[in-house]
């Protein structure tokens, strides 16, 4: 069975007309598309379109409200606090970080929180944007207190999300500097979303429900959990992330050994940092400092089986380049899981499928 490859033109109408008919507005529906699409674009197909079906999922599940919007429920000078209610998440980061972008060039910094969401997608998305504003960011996720499918080190029982965190820099005579990164080994998508549960996974990236080393997705998909990047270091952080996107934002925090699957369950709660250089130093030299450094990286010797040592973010934006010229791929499998929650309201999908 042949993968099924469209442009990115007729993914983003797909995914827009598939949400609309589940009751989105076509406002949310636009930016959940864009943002799906531009994950693909990315390279980052585990927040792509094949997340279409499974937010329709969410949604027929009563989890997910399809025309909720978000609102800003508290604020103060430096800080925003952003209730999703329960609604598609991409909507309430693009309204949390577009509020604190302002606010930390009148203040110098300035804070936002994220609750109550759907999944917000591709950090990097963020802090892309952040950069392209000039604006330095930081934006971390976790699942709002749902708990996830990431065991602690030393650990054999899930308990957090993949918890990842994004930072965006700007440069001016280079691309701008984007890390994003789940704090797992691999991200939960690659091995949940494969069309084969018994492909062979690599040892080191999850163990099964007893704890010992899962070579299949099945053995990590039944009862297993991921596991942290350099062990006891990227559970740390995973565990910072959690304090500042559950319990900092009111979210919640996974206490429990198992939570019951109610409203918000598959969604996001986020902490976002945006920092204005010109509260902290000159701007020119910042700049200066920043291509200067990265010339300097872009000049080392690379070791073999490298051709160039690349600034983070540089990939994305290769890939970027390559998926808008020869389109974006997805498993037949996966799209008839689109198709099908299309077909279920009557979505004409013949027209773009044609075009």
């Amino acid at each position: 069975m042949t993968d099924l490859r469209l442009k990115a033109e007729q993914w983003r109408e797909i995914s827009r007309r598939v949400f609309c008919a589940w009751g989105t507005p076509d406002d949310i529906a636009d930016c959940v598309a864009n943002s799906l699409v531009d994950s693909d674009l990315a390279g980052v197909y585990s927040h792509g379109v094949i997340r279409v079906a499974d937010y329709i999922g969410y949604v027929k599940a009563g989890w997910w409200q399809p025309a909720a919007r978000p609102e800003i429920v508290r604020a103060t000078p430096t800080t925003t606090v952003v209730d999703g209610h329960y609604g598609f998440g991409q909507p309430a980061a693009h309204l949390a970080l577009d509020v604190s972008i302002p606010k930390a060039r009148e203040q110098g910094i300035a804070a936002a929180s994220i609750l109550h969401c759907g999944h917000i997608g591709r950090l990097g998305e963020y802090a892309e944007k952040a950069a392209r504003e000039g604006v330095v960011a930081l934006v971390t996720a976790s699942s709002g207190g749902n708990g996830g499918v990431v065991v602690p080190y030393g650990g054999a029982e899930r308990v957090f999300s993949t918890n990842p965190v994004a930072a965006g820099v700007p440069a001016r005579e280079h691309l701008p500097f984007v890390m994003d990164f789940a704090t797992t080994v691999v991200a939960a998508g690659k091995i949940e979303l494969t069309p084969d549960k018994d492909m062979a996974i690599p040892e080191g990236w999850a163990v099964d429900a007893d704890g010992r080393p899962a070579k299949t997705a099945r053995q990590f998909l039944e009862g297993g959990g991921l596991l942290p990047f350099g062990g006891h270091k990227g559970y740390a952080l995973a565990l910072l992330v959690e304090l500042l996107c559950g319990a900092l934002t009111g979210a919640g925090v996974p206490t429990q050994s198992k939570k019951t699957r109610g409203q918000g369950f598959g969604g996001n709660s986020a902490f976002m940092v945006v920092l204005d250089i010109a509260h902290f130093t000159d701007v020119d030299q910042f700049y200066a400092d920043v291509d200067g450094l990265f010339e300097r990286l872009e000049a080392v010797k690379p070791a073999p089986g490298f051709s160039q040592v690349m600034i983070p973010g540089a990939p994305e934006n290769a890939q970027r380049e390559k998926r808008s010229r020869e389109g974006i791929s997805i498993d037949r499998a996966i799209w008839e899981r689109i198709a099908a929650v299309a077909t279920e309201r009557q979505v004409r999908l013949d027209d773009i499928l044609a075009a």
